[in-house]
């Protein structure tokens, strides 16, 4: 005799306490995924990234920059993925409530990779965060200093070394955004 597996809801999820031993939970088709906390080069880049998308988006009121917030990708699929560092402009923001997931997409994905991430499991997130409109997803990889910036129509574009990250890579209406890759790997 086989029990079968309890799936939740997204406002299930969204009531679940915080993992006892830290990290950070997905929601994919109503299975909790538990994450360990990430390491040191991890929280860093992310803290990096947060800060220089925030504070180009706070001096231009272009929206809401956050990290490991939850999306509700999809209507109709009990799916919340919390990418490490987002973007929601400004006029979107009206779209959602004040307390829970956001109910939708970020127009700015940032997944940085750790050591045990799996390049199947990177694609996937890619995949869902376009599929479900969002204009931009960034690949941060640590080991070999780069990042691959996705768009909704299949192209992507790696960049490494002395390279800048630009307004048209996070998808800003407005030029002015630059963020050097070897002070973001340093």
């Amino acid at each position: 005799m086989t029990t079968a597996e309890r799936l939740i809801t997204v406002d299930e999820f969204f009531a679940l306490p915080d993992p006892p031993q830290g990290g950070k939970m997905e929601l994919i088709d109503g299975r909790v995924v538990t994450m360990s906390p990430v390491g040191r080069e991890h929280a860093a880049l992310a803290g990096r990234l947060d800060r220089a998308l925030g504070n180009f988006a706070d001096q231009h009121a272009l929206g809401e920059v956050g990290v490991e917030g939850g999306f509700r990708l999809f209507p109709d699929r009990s799916l919340v993925r919390a990418p490490d560092a987002h973007w929601v402009a400004a006029e979107r923001l009206s779209e959602f409530i004040d307390r829970g997931f956001y109910d939708s997409f970020p127009d700015l994905a940032v997944e940085v990779v750790s050591p045990d991430d799996r390049d199947a499991d990177i694609s996937e997130k890619v995949h869902e965060y376009l599929a479900a409109g969002t204009a931009r997803v960034w690949v941060v990889r640590p080991r070999t200093r780069s990042v691959t910036v996705h768009r909704p129509d299949g192209s992507a574009q790696t960049y490494t070394g002395d390279s800048n990250l630009t307004s048209a890579d996070a998808g800003f209406a407005l030029d002015g955004f630059s963020l050097n890759l070897t002070a973001l790997f340093a």
